[in-house]
């Protein structure tokens, strides 16, 4: 079961298929403690249930996310007394388990981005295996300009991008649009409309149906390890996890279906609303 949330809203299609809606559009979606919280605690719940398949990410109010919330920083950390040094470690340490989360989930995870995506926002996309953005979407890795490292996101920008570009954003702010997110490898699909994202969407959704679960959760698995293994240890890890696949379940139907010619049954879109 997913928990409670009030400043997310999640959405079920298709029995298998969860959107994640930021929801506060009166902020353009600023990430407030409360909010990333309760986004931790559904990504966190997420791995337990086996009947979500597909998870989206998405903004309310036609923006994805403006980054944190720069008022919630002001009242909390700089108004009064000087904050405790560690109650401020803790809170940005939250968002880099917020991150790890991310990363953890056996199911395919989409973030699909209209108006903007900036610093924290811009962070938690590049953590998705696939993003979607409109063209005239705006991009920035604003921390610097408030006086601010990107501390928990610098790492998975690099991942995303590679160090030089990297350093060029991160360093000097610059603001960019969806069509250079595309260009720098930020966005996997760059489309000219709303109406235009959602039909891109529901296009990958339907083509990644053909991919068993249990194989996307152990790729994710084998991908995650390929830059922390010795090259002699991630032979054996993805020969233990292909093992495991080919004596399982998925396996058997994926070959019998291919030698049968026909298509497997997790390719057939669910009759089941699953559990809510």
């Amino acid at each position: 079961m997913l928990p409670n949330v009030s400043q997310l809203e999640l959405e079920h299609a298709h029995g298998d298929t969860l959107t994640i809606w930021f929801n506060r559009p009166e902020t353009r979606n600023a990430l407030s403690q409360d909010m990333a919280d309760e986004l931790a605690a559904v990504l966190e719940a997420l791995p337990r249930q086996q009947y979500i398949r597909f998870v989206v990410l998405r903004g309310r109010g036609g923006t994805f996310c403006a980054g944190g919330d720069l008022k919630q920083f002001k009242q909390v950390f700089q108004a009064g007394d000087q904050a405790e040094r560690g109650d401020i470690v803790s809170f940005n340490a939250k968002f880099g388990r917020l991150l790890a989360a991310v990363e953890a989930l056996p199911q395919l995870f989409v973030v699909a981005i209209e108006g903007a995506a900036m610093a924290g926002g811009l962070g938690l996309s590049c953590v998705a295996d696939v993003v979607l953005t409109t063209a005239d979407a705006k991009f920035a890795l604003t921390e610097v300009t408030l006086g601010i490292p990107p501390a928990q996101i610098a790492p998975v920008v690099v991942r995303r991008i590679g160090a030089s570009e990297a350093r060029r954003l991160l360093l000097t702010a610059q603001r960019f649009d969806g069509v250079e997110a595309g260009r720098l490898g930020f966005a996997h699909y760059v489309e000219n409309s709303a109406a235009a994202l959602d039909e891109r969407l529901h296009a990958l959704l339907l083509q990644a149906r053909r991919g068993a679960p249990g194989a996307i959760a152990l790729t994710k698995q084998i991908i995650a390890t390929s830059d922390r293994l010795s090259p002699r240890e991630q032979v054996q890890f993805a020969a233990e996890r292909f093992a495991d696949a080919l004596l399982g379940e998925e396996a058997r139907e994926g070959l019998a279906a291919f030698s049968e010619k026909r298509s497997p049954r997790w390719a057939a879109m669910p009759t089941s609303t699953g559990e809510q």
